[in-house]
């Protein structure tokens, strides 16, 4: 069940009633000892920025994952050329590196390379959507392609990068990213070295520190618990829980493998490290929702999380979108051209967009996130094998928060904060302070609990964020003296 509007107001307000007692003519009573007034909540931000990609008519989502019972067949259906007219890219065909830039990136060679083996020179190619999918394929068609191939991308957005949107401007000490952050599983190919000649900055997020439900401390290691990953504390719990699964049944959502450990009595773990309640809140909130954006009740604990990226949290700060620009540098493309619809025939595709005008292609690279194909966003007419791996793939949420300060209001120096809370509307932050050195903290609110969060106005999306922060930053902070 997703965190609702109500749920998220009562837990950032408290709901504290103040009584006042009558006017009497009682004699007065002693004054009792003053009572220390409590910690003061976290000051509202300077700035805010924040994304919605459920809400997106273009996107409707952010990632894609295998539901219980299904597999990678889904996603190599989806992928695969129907009659050689019609080819498919994006992370959601990426069976490799699903829900990643670079499964998307991937993809769209892929499908690039799908039609140099069958198109003949001069043939007229369209690429619908601009994201690094279609950027991808896109470069390598003009870059590789027969004499003459002529290449259009049509971009529905005003903008080019589709679920990569880095927002720059004075309000903000640098690039924020409303859509893709990180880069990860960096021996499996060669995205970082891209983003590096193209003058994107990378920083690692070296260190993390999750908290309890009342902002304390938990130890992730038993040694040296500021320099523990979350991977290397928190996938024995999802191994465990796999492991609990297989023995009673072939496939079963995660959020009942995690059930079927044996139940928690709250003893401590060994010297201070996470309880195994804890084991599961941060596992979920820290690794397994912010990188799948699935859905607990229905994401497959068997082919579900093998799909979890894994590898260091390399933090893209330098914009995303530069990436993108490189890859689109002299491509036609047109913005603001929403494809409504796609027509293959005999010999050609016909492409139709929202404003009445058609395009005829010979080949058409369709990039469209899962979401829209799911919603029928674009009326086209597939086999019954493909529309089956559309409709049976999960779409999943990822949202971003961005609050900026004049200067920060906390002093804890690790990169990311995870608060072991199953109740908490933004349960882990990127603390940027210790990356860049900008008192900018990112939370990230995904899987069910991203569910309205994108949707809620400023203030009451603030109001949520700030309540957990609350807790974990707060009585931690500099006193100022």
């Amino acid at each position: 069940m997703g965190v609702t509007r109500r749920t998220f107001l009562i837990g950032a307000t408290g709901l504290s009633v103040a009584v006042l007692a009558a006017c009497t003519d009682e004699p007065p009573q002693p004054s009792p000892e003053p009572t220390p007034a409590p910690p003061a909540g976290p000051p509202r931000p300077a700035g805010v920025a924040r994304s919605d990609w459920l809400g997106d008519s273009f996107s409707r989502g952010s990632t894609s994952y295998l539901p219980v019972g299904e597999s990678t067949r889904l996603r190599e259906e989806l992928a695969s050329p129907w009659r050689d007219r019609l080819f498919f890219a994006g992370e959601a065909t990426s069976t490799d590196a699903p829900s990643t830039v670079h499964g998307a990136l991937a993809s769209g060679e892929r499908a690039a390379a799908e039609i140099l083996a069958v198109a003949a020179p001069g043939e007229r190619v369209v690429i619908v959507g601009a994201g690094i999918a279609g950027a991808a394929a896109a470069r390598l068609l003009v870059d590789d392609g027969p004499e003459g191939l002529e290449v259009i991308v049509l971009e529905a957005r005003g903008r080019t990068g589709g679920r990569i949107h880095t927002i720059d401007g004075d309000a903000w000490p640098g690039p924020v990213e409303l859509g893709a952050q990180w880069v990860r599983s960096i021996a499996d190919h060669d995205l970082l070295e891209r983003l590096v000649r193209v003058g994107v900055e990378v920083a690692i997020a070296e260190t993390a520190r999750g908290f309890d439900e009342s902002g304390e401390p938990i130890a992730l290691t038993r040694a040296e618990p500021a320099s523990a990953t979350l991977e290397t504390v928190l996938l024995p719990v999802l191994q465990a829980a796999r492991q609990a699964a297989e023995a009673v049944e072939p496939d079963v959502a995660l959020a009942t493998a995690l059930a079927l450990l044996r139940p928690w009595d709250g003893t401590p773990g060994p010297e201070g490290a996470p309880s195994e309640a804890q084991s599961i809140a941060l596992a979920l909130s820290g690794l397994v929702e912010p990188r799948l954006g699935a859905a607990m009740g229905e994401l497959s604990t068997r082919e579900g999380l093998d799909e979890l990226p894994l590898g260091a949290d390399n933090l893209v700060t330098g914009g995303w979108a530069r990436l993108v620009d490189s890859l689109l540098d002299d491509v036609d493309v047109q913005l603001s051209s929403p494809v409504t619809g796609i027509a293959i025939g005999d010999d050609d595709v016909s492409v139709r967009l929202g404003v009445g005008d058609s395009f005829s292609a010979d080949r058409v690279v369709l990039t469209a996130p899962l979401g829209v194909l799911q919603e029928r966003g674009i009326d086209l007419e597939l086999p019954a094998v493909k529309d089956s791996a559309i409709a049976r793939l999960g779409v999943g949420a990822v949202e971003t928060i961005w609050l900026r300060y004049d200067e920060p209001f906390w002093d804890e120096e690790a990169a990311l904060w995870v608060l072991a809370d199953p109740e908490a509307a933004v349960p882990l932050w990127v603390n940027l302070q210790a990356v860049t050195g900008e008192p900018v903290l990112v939370g990230v609110v995904a899987g069910s609990r991203a569910i309205g969060f994108g949707a809620l106005d400023e203030g009451d999306a603030v109001t949520a964020a700030l309540a957990g922060l609350a807790r974990l930053a707060v009585e931690r902070a500099p006193s100022g003296d």
